[in-house]
């Protein structure tokens, strides 16, 4: 029988230290704004802070020695009485999401995506991904180092998710729940032609990525928007949408629209990007996060795109 983990990041990490001590994050719970500010202002290095229970979108904040998190940025961490914070010093490497089943107490891993992110302000926001390849080495790492936490989870069967970050000679686990990946790595599972993890959970014969072949390389990119105020113009959308590897809009917003700035993981524009060549899609990767740090975004109350803040 399935068994369904808990939303709290603490109890999280504790079955990923039941199931690998080294897949486990070195976490700290606090219960109060005060021992926040305590554990904070004691550290040396970058830390991560997150509310222990949340939504399933980006809400992770980084406290840099020499940038304090101020009061504004951490008022949604405390947002219901009882709440508690977890903090973790910041895990270097290079994020990514894996999906997939456990089937018959086996865990399947069904598709894998490197993450894209910008800096801005006390938040790492996600623009991009794109999928690992059936012969990248990094699938078998993972299938093998994520089924003890599978086993300690006591998992029979039943979908599975992961936020990792994963390093040269490290895997840490940040977050990991018993339901499938969210959108849009379903939609771009379907884009690569692949069954992906909604296959396995409607067929009941999970397809592991490593056997799927010559598949090529799938993405979607999301643009960040910085002040608030009327969409006036996208400069150079002509640019955006003329990229080798471009293929359709997931969502464009429209002149007159009135835009907020971004702080989590509900974009405003968002590209599908798609190409058998990893090289041409990832060159297209790296121009759209040069043009998302520039700003795209015209908005009535400047006559230039919103900058990113300097680092």
């Amino acid at each position: 029988m399935l068994t369904t983990a808990s939303r709290s990041k603490a109890l999280q990490n504790a079955t990923v230290a039941d199931g690998d001590s080294a897949l486990a994050l070195d976490l700290t719970v606090v219960e109060s704004p005060a021992a926040l500010d305590d554990h904070l202002k004691a550290a040396t290095s970058i830390v991560v802070v997150r509310p222990d229970i949340s939504a399933e979108t980006g809400s992770a904040l980084y406290h840099r020695p020499g940038a304090p998190l101020g009061e504004e940025a951490t008022a949604h961490l405390w947002n219901r009485a009882g709440d508690r914070v977890v903090a973790h010093p910041f895990v270097p490497g290079t994020p990514h999401f894996a999906n997939g089943v456990v089937h018959r107490g086996r865990f399947v891993l069904t598709d894998c995506w490197r993450c894209f992110t910008l800096e801005e302000g006390p938040r790492t926001l996600l623009t991009s991904v794109i999928n690992l390849s059936p012969a990248n080495p990094l699938l078998t790492r993972l299938t093998t180092g994520l089924e003890p936490l599978v086993k300690a989870a006591g998992m029979d069967d039943g979908p599975v998710h992961f936020e990792l970050v994963v390093g040269r000679d490290t895997l840490k686990v940040i977050k990991w729940a018993a339901r499938p990946g969210g959108s849009p790595l379903p939609e771009l599972c379907s884009l690569l032609g692949i069954p992906g993890q909604a296959g396995a959970l409607t067929t009941g014969r999970p397809v592991a990525l490593a056997d799927a072949g010559d598949i090529g390389f799938v993405s979607d990119y999301s643009f960040i928007v910085r002040t608030h105020g009327r969409l006036v113009e996208i400069t150079g959308l002509s640019d955006l949408l003329g990229r080798p590897s471009y293929v359709a809009p997931e969502r464009i917003p429209e002149v007159g629209v009135r835009l907020t700035p971004s702080v989590n993981e509900d974009p405003v524009m968002t590209l599908w990007l798609r190409h058998e060549d990893e090289a041409t899609l990832l060159e297209d990767i790296d121009h759209y996060q040069l043009r998302n740090r520039e700003g795209v975004f015209v908005l009535s109350d400047g006559a230039v795109p919103s900058r990113a803040p300097d680092h």
